[in-house]
C-alpha cells in the first residue's frame, strides 16, 4: 500500500504541475496576443472583413470599367462609320 500512496503523491504532483503549466500557457498566449496586437497597431493593416469589402468594391469597379470600355469601343466604331459616310 505504501507504493500506491507514493504513486498517488507523484500523480498529484504531476497533475498539479500540468495545471500550473496550463495556466502559464494561457497567460503566455494572452501576453503574446497582446504584444502582436500592439505591434500590428503600428502598421497599416486592415481586418479581413474590411479587406473583403474592398475586394468587392474593386470587383464592381472592374466590371463597370469593362462595360464602359466596351461602350467606348462601340461608340468609336460608330463614329468612324459616320465619318466614312461623310467622306463619301
Amino acid at each position: 500500500m505504501a507504493s500506491n500512496k507514493n504513486l498517488d503523491d507523484i500523480v498529484e504532483k504531476i497533475t498539479g504541475g500540468l495545471r500550473l503549466l496550463g495556466g502559464l500557457k494561457h497567460e503566455a498566449d494572452a501576453q503574446v496576443r497582446s504584444v502582436v496586437e500592439s505591434a500590428l497597431g503600428h502598421f497599416d493593416v486592415v481586418t479581413q472583413e474590411r479587406m473583403e469589402v474592398q475586394e468587392g468594391m474593386l470587383s464592381k469597379a472592374r466590371q463597370q470599367m469593362d462595360a464602359l470600355e466596351a461602350r467606348v469601343t462601340t461608340l468609336e466604331a460608330r463614329l468612324r462609320e459616320a465619318e466614312e459616310r461623310k467622306q463619301d
